[in-house]
């Protein structure tokens, strides 16, 4: 065997692999001997098929399994051993004469590299990136207790209507001109109305300071001004039919309901934060500031994530990649409909490359290591963040626990959280390694610059 790397460009080289009969042939020996002692085949014991015979049958295939096999095995050790800075798997050269393994005995492989642009990067306490601090004003914490007192509100039953969110349930019968019952007309045992939602003001104010037990004689098709969708649902029939219905409609009410939001009492705090955690309005207020500082202070890491890594791409500058082979990758990988589009994949396989390299650096130079401590932290992070937009702050540890362990069983989808855990390292580390210039922003602003990002 013989290996030789001949360099053609900076991000190009050529691996050339001699591959000689004493390479593969133990192996192949080894392989076809098992085979006999598993063999079974009419005629003879198991284990005692002649070789002859063995090697007749499946010394092809095991022959051709073990050279590839082999020269897999060896591209990969030379490789590592060397550390050749690779970006990709080593692909068939395009000018690779025809092998018969069959036939043959020796062989010349030649695989095109395509190679890790080279370049040196390191950040220190000189190189300053922004960092926004998120300003969390009074009336932000104002809107956060509205939604936690909604959250724990109940809808309790009521006499009167008062126009506002209350929900009417009654009976709907349609009249005729004379105001009767119009005969083989709609009638409707059970409706419900939010006469807030009404389109007609007119029509709307029918139900000012109606009460439990009234009987409001009114017309659908003009409290919703003809809007097809919101009549037909309502009557209960379908679109086609509803000019069949214009008339007027004389609604009971049976039941009166009204949504109440939660008092800021002790009962609130206990729901939203469980027994005896928060015991007045005051901490209360503190304890949702203290939850907005802490999901704002995420959103300010990741600008400063975001930040950074623009800073690091910036101070390497442009990187040759070797463009023509990736190409060729990508086309291998790619369906016919979208070989149209290799332009784009291309540079955006560039874009992604370059942060690749970058990131990598930016880590090692740090001496950042990952482990499955780290994964599992970024799991837990991601779902407590995911549950808190379903107002869940304490998720149950054995829910987590089992998140956790199903997500680091799923190869899919652990690759993404290897990556953000990777990320909130780099995060954490280089907020103590480059200077932090430090400006205060409104919620607002800050979201703008992700509009125009």
């Amino acid at each position: 065997m013989n290996i030789t790397l001949e360099k053609i460009t900076d991000v190009t080289a050529k691996l050339i692999l001699k591959v000689e009969e004493a390479d593969y042939a133990a192996n192949m020996e080894k392989c076809l001997k098992n085979m006999r002692q598993k063999a079974n085949m009419p005629g003879f014991r198991k284990g005692m098929v002649p070789m002859t015979l063995v090697r007749k049958m499946y010394g092809d295939s095991v022959k051709y399994e073990e050279v590839n096999s082999f020269v897999a095995k060896t591209i990969q050790n030379y490789i590592n051993e060397n550390h050749v800075p690779i970006l990709l798997d080593p692909m068939v050269s395009e000018d690779q004469a025809q092998i018969d393994i069959v036939n043959g005995k020796e062989f010349e492989f030649c695989f095109d590299l395509g190679l890790a642009p080279q370049f040196s990067l390191e950040l220190n306490e000189k190189d300053e990136v922004t960092y926004y601090d998120i300003e969390i004003d009074e009336k932000m914490v104002d809107t956060q207790v509205e939604n936690y007192r909604r959250r724990a509100g109940k809808t309790i039953s009521v006499e009167d209507y008062n126009g506002d969110n209350d929900l009417l349930r009654g009976s709907l019968v349609e009249l005729a001109d004379d105001q009767t019952e119009k005969e083989g007309g709609i009638s409707l045992d059970t409706v419900s109305l939010m006469p807030k939602f009404f389109k007609n003001d007119d029509q709307k104010a029918l139900f000012n300071q109606a009460k439990k037990g009234d009987n409001i004689i009114f017309n659908v098709s003009k409290a919703y001004e003809g809007n097809e969708s919101e009549v037909a649902s309502l009557l209960k029939i379908q679109k086609e039919n509803i000019g069949e219905h214009t008339g007027d409609f004389k609604f009971q009410i049976n039941e009166v309901s009204r949504f109440e939001v939660a008092e800021i009492n002790q009962e609130l705090f206990d729901a939203i934060y469980g027994p005896g955690a928060v015991n007045s309005e005051e901490e209360f207020r503190n304890r949702i500031k203290e939850e907005m500082s802490k999901a704002y202070e995420r959103d300010s890491d990741y600008k400063f994530l975001l930040d950074l890594r623009e800073y690091a791409m910036q101070k390497v500058g442009e990187l040759t990649f070797p463009e023509e082979i990736m190409k060729r990758a990508i086309l291998n990988a790619c369906k016919e409909e979208e070989k149209a589009n290799i332009d784009k994949y291309l540079q955006e396989n560039v874009k992604n490359g370059k942060w690749s390299l970058v990131r990598g650096t930016l880590a090692e130079n740090a001496k950042i290591k990952i482990d499955d401590d780290d994964v599992k932290d970024a799991i837990r992070e991601a779902v407590q963040i995911q549950f808190a937009q379903y107002g869940m702050n304490n998720v149950p540890e054995e829910m987590m626990d089992k998140y956790v362990n199903e997500t680091m069983g799923n190869k899919q989808q652990l690759e993404s959280y290897v990556t953000r855990a990777l990320d909130r390292k780099l995060m954490e580390s280089y907020k103590k390694i480059v200077t932090l210039k430090h400006q205060a922003v409104s919620v607002e602003d800050f979201n703008k610059m992700f509009e125009t990002a």
